[in-house]
């Protein structure tokens, strides 16, 4: 009797652990979901946020408990982790271990799965296959966006939205993911696809967006761990020529702030995913802040 009743009061504690985690997760996830201060720092340059925050494209369900979702966050630091959900979404419908080992071994594989469905983000599908919880899947991008967003509120204690549209403005009103850093508003177009996969189009585009909302500073993120100089780098020098002409190498060039992370006057920075995500724009703000927060315009 006395081992039973053991075993009773050891259930009731983890039940009400669990309920503590999750009130815990629930109070820290309300206070670092204010996007109220990118809104007004948005206001202040006349562009009106219409939409924001989407979840119905997100790889889990809009009802993950907070304590999956943090869950989900740290894993998504991982660059294998992404490359494996990736995979999944390739396949969504149905997929096997086996369909998830271009990257990862068997083993690294599996314990992603394990974890994604006692997340309840994938189920499965017979003996050997999942499917994901959510359908259709569209692409790895948007969330891409929502982890950013998520880096700058839990690491950088900074107010973010993402998959953010506006009104009336010239380039067409879309952002990935806008936030307050800082007292600073900041633009981050953040690219799923390797350098190959981004066309000279695409950058042009993200500087007329800098134009529409006037960020403090903005980043052009790809989620690789390629080199930067062989194409991303090209083209941004070739549309800083096309804006600013010949002169452009001297006015504008495009400089190396560490290895694979890039600058122009400290304002726009290059960015990829090799080492580390966060610990890359650590070194980027760092750098800006270091650099006296020169006000040069690209």
């Amino acid at each position: 009797m006395k081992i039973q009743e053991a075993l009773r009061e050891i259930r009731s504690l983890k039940k009400k652990v669990q309920s503590l985690t999750t009130e815990i997760e629930s109070i820290r996830t309300a206070s670092i979901e204010d996007p109220s201060p990118v809104e007004k720092m948005l206001r202040m340059r006349g562009v009106r946020v219409f939409r924001k925050n989407p979840t119905d494209r997100l790889f889990f369900p809009p009802d993950i408990p907070p304590f999956y979702k943090t869950r989900f966050y740290e894993m998504m630091k991982k660059y294998s982790f992404r490359l494996v959900l990736r995979d999944i979404i390739k396949y969504q419908d149905r997929f096997s271990i086996g369909d998830l080992t271009h990257y990862c071994s068997s083993k690294v594989v599996q314990g992603y799965c394990d974890l994604l469905c006692e997340m309840g983000v994938i189920v499965k599908k017979g003996r050997n296959s999942y499917r994901t919880r959510v359908s259709p899947l569209y692409s790895f991008g948007p969330t891409l966006e929502w982890f950013i967003a998520e880096m700058f509120k839990r690491e950088f204690a900074s107010p973010a939205i993402y998959g953010v549209s506006v009104k009336n403005t010239p380039s067409g009103g879309d952002y990935d993911v806008i936030s307050s850093w800082n007292q600073r508003l900041v633009y981050v177009e953040a690219k799923s696809s390797p350098p190959k996969g981004i066309e000279q189009n695409e950058i042009s585009t993200f500087f007329s967006r800098m134009d529409d909302v006037l960020p403090d500073l903005a980043f052009l993120f790809n989620d690789t761990q390629l080199r930067m100089k062989d194409k991303l780098v090209v083209m941004f020098e070739g549309e800083m020529e096309k804006r600013y002409g010949r002169e452009s190498e001297t006015l504008y060039p495009v400089e190396r702030v560490i290895e694979e992370l890039f600058h122009i006057q400290n304002r726009i920075f290059i960015v990829n995913s090799k080492k580390d995500v966060v610990e890359n724009f650590q070194i980027c703000f760092k750098h800006y802040l270091q650099c006296g927060n020169k006000k040069h315009r690209a």
